[in-house]
C-alpha cells in the first residue's frame, strides 16, 4: 500500500510540474558529449538530473551521471559521452520525478542530411525536400520556418509526419509566398532540429510581350501595338523610338501610358518611311523592344477642284453667307511653295464672311465623297483678302467613335471682344456654346489656325496647307482612329487646289 502512494505522489507531482527537458540530438556516436537544455523549472536548488539506462527505475543506484540544475529555471549541461545503448534524461525536485527524454547511443551513428530539391523556387512552385538518415520514429517530422526564427511552434508555417517512419525520403509542401525559409527536421515529436536548409521562394519572371499589328505600314498608317504582362502601375508607358536612341522619354518620337494596364492595345501616330522601335518601360527602366518598318511608297492624291474650268462645282453649298465667287487669280497648283504671291490667269474660289455683331455667320461646304482611309491629308492653297479676313476652314469626317468636325480657326490665336469667346493654346478645344453650324451633335474639335504661315506677309498671297487630319484628331482623342473625310468646309477665304492625299 506505502508503494503504491508513493507512486501516485510522483505522477502527481510530474502532472503538477511544467518544466521540458530537451537534447541536442536524439542520436549520439559514443564519443559525443551530451548537451541537456531544460526550461521552467521551479529554480529550486533540489533541482537535478542525471542519466539512467532506459526502462531502469528511478533507484540512485541506477544512475550514469547526474548534475545540478544550479537553480536556474532554464539553462543546459553537459553530460559526458556515453558507451552503446538506450538511456534517458530525467529530472527530479529532490526524489520527485518532473520530466524525462530518451536518447540513443550507437556505433558511427550516421548524420542526418536534408535539402531542397532547388535553392530558389518560383512563387507558384511546390517546394520538395529530401531528407536522409532520419531516426526512423513514427513521430519524426519535418517543417517550414522563416529564415533566421527559432523552432517555436507558432513560428512553423508547414509541416508533416514523416510517414511509415521512413529513414530515407521526400516530402512535398505547397507553393510557399515571395520569401526566404528553412526546411527543418525533428526526431521523435521533439522540436530538437536534426537537419537545416535554407531556401528562398522568388516571384515568377513575366516578360513584357510587344507586337505590332504588321511588320511593315504604309506611311502615316496609325501604329497599332498591343502588349501583355505589363505591371498594371500608372507609371508603365509605351514609346516610338528611332533605331538605337537613347532610352530617356524625351527621345521618344511619341510615347503613351499604358492606361495602368496589364494587357491592352494602344495606337501610334503614323510615320514617315523608316525602321523604328516599339519600347516598353516600367517607369524608367526599359522591359522590352521590337521593331517594325515604314515602307517608302508613292503618294497617292486626288485633285478635288482646282476652278480652272471657272465654274462652280456642283459638289459646292452654300449653307450661309454670301455667293460663292470665281477669280481670275489663283495659286500655282504645281510649285507648292509655302507662300506664293497670286497668279493672274490662273482661278480660284472666294468665301466671303458674313460678319455682324462680332461673329461670322457665313458656311459653305464641298463634299468629297466615297474617299479611301488612307487619304488623310488635307491639301489646299489659301488666301487672306480683305473681304475674307477672318476665316476658319475645316472638314467633317468618319472616325471609329462617329462623326466629327475639325475646325482651323484664325480667331483662335487672338483674343475676341468683351462678351465673347476668349480661346488660345496650341493644342485646341471643344467649343461649348459656338455657333450653330458648327456644333450640332457636341463633336466639334477646334484647332488655332497655323498663323505662322502668313502672318507678316501681305494679303493677297496665297498660303499652301498640308494637313494631317487623323493627327489633329487623335489630340483630343488619342484612341480615335480616321475612318473618311467627307466634307471640306470653310466661313471665309480664297481657295485653290483643294486635295486629299495619302502622305
Amino acid at each position: 500500500m506505502l508503494k503504491k502512494i508513493i507512486y501516485m505522489s510522483i505522477v502527481f507531482v510530474s502532472m503538477l510540474s511544467s518544466a521540458s527537458v530537451n537534447t541536442d540530438k536524439e542520436r549520439y556516436e559514443s564519443n559525443e558529449s551530451i548537451i541537456v537544455n531544460y526550461s521552467e523549472m521551479e529554480a529550486q536548488s533540489s533541482e537535478w538530473m542525471a542519466i539512467y539506462p532506459a526502462s531502469s527505475s528511478n533507484d540512485f543506484g541506477n544512475i550514469i551521471q547526474w548534475k545540478l540544475s544550479n537553480a536556474d529555471v532554464n539553462g543546459s549541461v553537459t553530460f559526458e559521452a556515453l558507451s552503446l545503448g538506450t538511456y534517458e534524461v530525467r529530472v527530479f525536485n529532490n526524489a520527485d520525478f518532473l520530466v524525462s527524454k530518451q536518447i540513443v547511443v550507437e556505433e558511427d551513428a550516421l548524420t542526418t542530411t536534408l535539402e531542397t530539391t532547388k535553392d530558389i523556387y518560383l512563387a507558384d512552385e511546390e517546394i520538395v525536400a529530401v531528407f536522409d538518415n532520419m531516426s526512423g520514429n513514427a513521430d519524426d517530422w519535418i517543417g517550414i520556418y522563416p529564415a533566421g526564427s527559432s523552432n517555436a511552434w507558432e513560428n512553423m508555417l508547414q509541416w508533416e509526419w514523416i510517414e511509415g517512419g521512413l529513414v530515407t525520403g521526400t516530402q512535398a509542401f505547397e507553393a510557399m509566398p515571395v520569401g526566404d525559409y528553412e526546411v527543418r527536421v525533428f526526431f521523435n515529436n521533439s522540436f530538437t532540429e536534426e537537419a537545416v536548409y535554407a531556401f528562398s521562394v522568388e516571384a515568377p519572371v513575366v516578360l513584357v510581350d510587344l507586337a505590332v499589328s504588321k511588320n511593315s505600314y504604309d506611311p502615316f498608317e496609325l501604329i497599332h501595338v498591343e502588349y501583355n504582362n505589363m505591371r498594371g502601375m500608372s507609371s508603365d508607358w509605351i514609346g516610338i523610338f528611332s533605331i538605337g536612341a537613347d532610352h530617356e522619354k524625351m527621345n521618344a518620337l511619341e510615347w503613351r501610358d499604358a492606361k495602368s494596364l496589364v494587357s491592352g492595345n494602344l495606337s501610334f501616330n503614323g510615320l514617315i518611311a523608316g525602321t523604328y522601335e516599339v519600347r516598353s518601360y516600367f517607369d524608367n527602366l526599359h522591359q522590352e523592344t521590337i521593331t517594325f518598318t515604314v515602307q517608302d511608297t508613292v503618294a497617292v492624291s486626288t485633285l478635288y477642284d482646282d476652278f480652272e474650268d471657272g465654274i462652280i462645282d456642283p459638289r459646292w453649298t452654300r449653307y450661309a453667307g454670301p455667293a460663292m465667287q470665281i477669280l481670275n487669280v489663283g495659286a500655282n497648283g504645281t510649285v507648292h511653295a509655302q507662300i506664293q504671291a497670286a497668279i493672274a490667269g490662273q482661278h480660284s474660289m472666294r468665301h466671303t464672311r458674313d460678319y455682324r455683331g462680332g461673329l461670322n455667320y457665313a458656311g459653305y461646304y464641298f463634299t468629297f465623297g466615297e474617299v479611301d482611309q488612307k487619304m488623310k491629308f488635307l491639301e489646299l492653297d489659301m488666301r487672306i483678302g480683305n473681304s475674307s479676313h477672318v476665316f476658319a476652314f475645316g472638314v467633317k469626317i468618319k472616325t471609329k467613335f462617329g462623326d466629327r468636325r475639325i475646325e482651323f480657326a484664325s480667331w483662335l490665336n487672338h483674343t475676341l471682344p468683351s462678351g465673347q469667346q476668349v480661346i488660345r493654346g496650341p493644342y485646341g478645344n471643344v467649343l461649348e456654346g459656338h455657333r450653330q453650324a458648327f456644333t450640332q451633335d457636341n463633336y466639334l474639335h477646334v484647332h488655332p489656325g497655323p498663323t505662322d504661315y502668313y502672318v507678316g506677309t501681305r494679303y493677297g498671297d496665297f498660303v499652301h496647307y498640308k494637313i494631317n487630319i487623323e493627327e489633329k484628331l487623335r489630340v483630343l482623342e488619342p484612341d480615335n482612329e480616321l475612318i473618311s473625310i467627307t466634307l471640306f468646309t470653310t466661313s471665309g477665304g480664297d481657295y485653290d487646289n483643294l486635295t486629299l492625299a495619302s502622305h
